[in-house]
C-alpha cells in the first residue's frame, strides 16, 4: 500500500459519518495490543489524534471518518474505560488476529454501538479537540 504524507494545516471531520463506523470491521492484533475499525480494502486516511485515546482514521477529501485505532488497547484503554471492558470480554475471541471464524452479526454489530456512543460521549464531554471542524450534514 502506498503511503503518502500529507500536511493539512486545517483538517475538517465530518461527524456526520461516525455511524459509518458501524460498517467496518472490529480487528484486534493481540501482538501489537492494538484495536481496529477498518474497511475490507485498504483506503487513503489521516490519523488524527484524539487526545491521546485514540487514532480518528479520516478521507482527507471528504472528511468523512473511515476507521479507527486504539493503541494499547488492553493495557491502557480498557482500564482509562471499564465501561467497555465487559462488553470487550464477550467479543474479543471474534475480533482477535487471525481470525479463526466469522464474528456473528449480532454480537459485532453490539460491540460497534458501544464503541460509536462511547465516542460520541468522548467528543460531547471533551470540546477542547479543537483539530476537528464539524461539517453541516
Amino acid at each position: 500500500m502506498d503511503s503518502t504524507v500529507m500536511k493539512v494545516d486545517n483538517p475538517q471531520v465530518n461527524f456526520n459519518t461516525i455511524n459509518d463506523l458501524k460498517g467496518l470491521m472490529p480487528v484486534y492484533h493481540q501482538e501489537y495490543d492494538t484495536f481496529y475499525l477498518r474497511g475490507e480494502k485498504p483506503r487513503p486516511a489521516t490519523s488524527y489524534d484524539l487526545n491521546g485515546t485514540a487514532w480518528l482514521r479520516v478521507d482527507v477529501e471528504s472528511g468523512d471518518i473511515v476507521g479507527l485505532q486504539i493503541d494499547d488497547f488492553e493495557s491502557v484503554f480498557l482500564k482509562k474505560y471499564p465501561e467497555l471492558a465487559k462488553a470487550w470480554k464477550e467479543v474479543k475471541p471474534l475480533c482477535v488476529r487471525p481470525k479463526s471464524r466469522k464474528c456473528p452479526v449480532d454480537a459485532e454489530e453490539s460491540f460497534l454501538l458501544i464503541i460509536i456512543n462511547f465516542l460520541l460521549t468522548l467528543f460531547r464531554d471533551n470540546p477542547q479537540q479543537e483539530s476537528f471542524i464539524f461539517l453541516p450534514a
